[in-house]
């Protein structure tokens, strides 16, 4: 005589279980010509451009475009550039292209094994709309720059400061998605 088990389903976890498999994104991986691959979720609205310094722009928000996380490369470098040559062309060349910038951190990380620099800054900056006026902008932004096969790498989140906080998880998620290839 064989025993069967009842399994009592509780109602809330099959609405629980639906809503979260309802919101599930869809990822889009974007693998781009400049050797790195950044996945991210499918809702979020693009511009890309193999044939500029930013190859992909991801906007976080429909309402704005300042609220994003961009990928932009720069061969300007021999092959015996290092981060510390990054370092030194980059760390302080924010700050002193704008006036009332603020740096909140810099520091040494990594970004796809390769030594990284990462440095938070706030202040005033211009951004362009798409009515192509230009309005200047409290901002927030978190940059990281790599280097591989003397090409510098730089990840970008940039927000409105208000706006900063909300969408950081998502961008954080985004940004460790990013490898070289």
């Amino acid at each position: 005589m064989t025993r069967e088990k009842k399994v009592l389903v509780n109602p809330y976890h099959l609405m629980a279980f639906a809503l979260v498999a309802g919101n599930a994104d869809v990822s889009t991986v974007f693998q781009s010509e400049a050797g790195f691959t950044i996945t991210y979720p499918a809702r979020y609205r693009t511009d890309q451009a193999e044939s500029t310094s930013t190859k992909l722009y991801i906007y976080l928000a429909d309402s704005t475009p300042v609220d994003a996380i961009t990928v932009s490369t720069d061969d300007s470098f021999t092959e015996d550039a290092t981060i510390d040559t990054v370092i030194q062309k980059y760390a302080d060349a924010i700050t002193t292209a704008y006036k009332d910038l603020k740096v909140l951190s810099k520091d040494r990380t990594t970004l796809s094994g390769q030594p990284a620099f990462r440095a938070v800054y706030r202040g005033v900056l211009p951004v362009q709309y798409a009515d192509d006026t230009v309005r200047a902008e409290t901002l927030k932004v978190n940059q990281t720059w790599t280097i591989k096969s003397a090409r510098v790498y730089t990840l970008t989140y940039k927000a409105l400061v208000l706006d900063y906080n909300r969408y950081f998880p998502h961008a954080r998620q985004i940004m460790k998605s990013f490898t070289l290839t």
